[in-house]
């Protein structure tokens, strides 16, 4: 399991202090900025390119939501990152939902032109962000009609993206936004925060190895850069997202001493270990 961050900018002031917290972290340098890309690569890092799927006319199913821009698949080869992060806010439109008029016509629209923009990514690990709004509950046929490598969810603010993760593929990775950003609300404790990673190793028998945490970026996509990071607020999120990999990592005894009790009964934890078999 890894830990990362969607928009380090919101983290720390600077580029040297963002690959610091990502090599603490272990996960891949996020980023929509080609130099930083370039930059946390010379220093050892995974890189991940965020581009949008948004087309130029955002959601609206008149437009191109679901279509990376040419100049953004150029990008892309031309920085060749180990990952390529899709940033699909139309996923989360109330509009893609089946009760709304025409949902399922036009989340069929959507999911055609993103499985296009896909196809033309191919080459790196590709990963879904759909953590912009209320993600519309996917059925397995249309996610599998995705040629992407993982999926991020935003499980404790859109409690209903479990419904989507649920069908989406055991073989693939699923990364969890479970720490709000610096500024937002405070981060759920650690017993959450473990169940909601335990709970999605088993789904489809996907086990530890293809989920990851992350620290979320704020919902309307905007960056923290040149504005002021509150560095005591960012370390505490950052030592919530260490802790939690800590205790994933950790043994019966160092849970029941860091954990609330009824957390880690004898039966919890035999069913937690029969869902990751």
């Amino acid at each position: 399991m890894f830990a990362t961050l969607f928009d380090s900018r919101e983290y720390a002031p600077t580029i040297e202090a963002r690959i610091a917290l990502l090599q603490r972290l272990g996960g891949p340098f996020l980023t929509t900025d080609l130099e930083e890309g370039r930059v946390a690569r010379a220093a050892g890092l995974q890189v991940g390119l965020i581009v949008s799927a948004d087309g130029a006319d955002g959601a609206d199913d008149g437009g191109q939501a679901g279509t990376v821009s040419g100049r953004d698949v150029g990008a892309v080869r031309d920085l060749a990152p180990e990952i390529v992060a899709i940033r699909c806010a139309a996923l989360g439109d109330a509009q893609m939902h089946d009760v709304a008029p025409g949902g399922a016509e036009r989340r069929s629209k959507l999911l055609a032109r993103l499985a296009t923009s896909l196809d033309a990514l191919s080459g790196a690990h590709r990963m879904i962000i759909a953590i912009d709004g209320a993600l519309a509950p996917l059925s397995a046929a249309e996610w599998g009609s995705l040629a992407a490598e993982s999926l991020a969810i935003d499980p404790i603010g859109d409690p209903d993206s479990w419904r989507a993760a649920a069908t989406w593929p055991g073989t693939r990775g699923l990364l969890l936004g479970l720490i709000p950003p610096p500024g937002g609300a405070a981060p759920e404790g650690p017993e959450v925060l473990l169940w909601a990673i335990g709970y999605a190793a088993s789904l489809g028998g996907r086990g530890g190895d293809r989920v990851g945490v992350a620290g979320l970026s704020r919902r309307n996509g905007a960056s923290g850069e040149g504005g002021v990071v509150d560095a005591a607020d960012a370390a505490a999120r950052i030592d919530a997202l260490s802790r939690i990999m800590e205790l994933t990592a950790a043994d019966g005894v160092t849970r029941r001493a860091n954990l609330d009790p009824r957390a880690v009964s004898p039966a919890a934890q035999l069913l937690s270990e029969r869902r990751s078999r």
